[in-house]
């Protein structure tokens, strides 16, 4: 789990831990604001801080079950929930200022999460962030945007936050990255053709020409969703004709789609609009990107090829 997750449900816990005691003076006890201590103590429990146990004798199994918003208790069960109450609250108040003061981040509708693939060497991750500037930075450029600026690289996990400029350069990226998923399962699913091809022992002049359909199709495809995507003026505000933009987008698809293949993954703001939300890809729904793997190149001068494999991580946007 993201540092940012954590600490997106640390605020909300502390903004939402607020029990109200009373009493009828005759020994009837109440406990109000129940719902909102609900969604607080879900959050604690989502990121691992509490544990609650199903059962009705556990207090906060019983606040979870609730659907009311008041508690009526008797002495014994208010002094429990008192102590309780005061030990979780001293505990979020302190996590609240813990991670405010050491992740400084804050995103917004401008920013993007981005899963970089699962790799253990410098050069492939220097690999990465080139192929992430080159296609990021060409499609916000294209749509009138501005530079690409990192805004976290997370701690311990394999995740960095990006900003834009504006939400209609993250609903570029965003259309971007859905054309580029397309293009990415079609290589999945010619390469298995493909092999099936060649564990069925059928001639090489046939595996051949299998491979050369293949750059075909996937060619074709780029240049479908670069037509797609491309603004349909003659110029831009750059000065780029159609036909530049459609080229420069087209490289910048391939790029993505090679990230994409590699195990990379685009998620929206945790802070977006729902209209944003929809238009991210949803990575948990689609296939795995195992095989093939792509073949990234080394550096911008060198055409020789490694290879990142993709391995399970287990960072998810929630």
């Amino acid at each position: 789990m993201r540092l940012i997750d954590i600490k997106r449900s640390i605020n909300i816990a502390f903004e939402n831990f607020h029990p109200k005691f009373s009493t009828n003076n005759s020994g009837t006890y109440y406990i109000d604001d129940i719902q909102n201590i609900k969604v607080a103590i879900r959050e604690l429990n989502h990121i691992g801080f509490l544990h609650t146990k199903d059962n009705n004798v556990d207090l906060l199994a019983q606040i979870n079950a609730s659907i009311t918003n008041r508690f009526i208790l008797s002495g014994a069960q208010n002094e429990a929930y008192k102590t309780l109450f005061d030990k979780l609250n001293y505990s979020i108040v302190m996590l609240h200022q813990w991670i405010n003061n050491y992740v400084t981040t804050e995103e917004t509708e401008e920013t993007i999460n981005i899963k970089l693939p699962q790799t253990n060497e410098l050069r492939e991750f220097s690999i990465t962030i080139d192929l992430l500037e080159s296609s990021l930075s060409e499609i916000s450029i294209i749509n009138g945007g501005g530079g690409i600026k990192i805004e976290q690289l997370d701690h311990g996990s394999l995740w960095v936050i990006i900003s834009v400029c504006s939400t209609q350069i993250v609903k570029a990226i965003s259309k971007a990255a859905n054309a580029a998923l397309d293009i990415a399962k079609k290589k999945v699913e010619l390469e298995l053709m493909k092999e099936t091809l060649k564990r069925s022992k059928i001639e090489t002049q046939a595996t051949e020409n299998y491979a050369n359909l293949q750059k075909a199709i996937i060619n074709q495809l780029l240049q479908d969703y670069s037509e797609q995507l491309e603004d349909q003026k003659e110029e831009d505000s750059n000065g780029l004709a159609k036909a530049e933009r459609r080229n420069r987008y087209k490289k910048a698809l391939d790029e993505l789609t090679t990230l994409i293949s590699a195990g990379t993954e685009f998620h929206p703001s945790l802070t977006a609009a729902q209209e944003v939300i929809d238009n991210f890809p949803k990575f948990d729904r689609q296939v795995e990107f195992k095989t093939p793997i792509a073949d990234l190149p080394r550096n911008k001068e060198n055409s020789h090829a490694l290879q990142i494999n993709p391995e399970e991580d287990d960072t998810q946007t929630k």
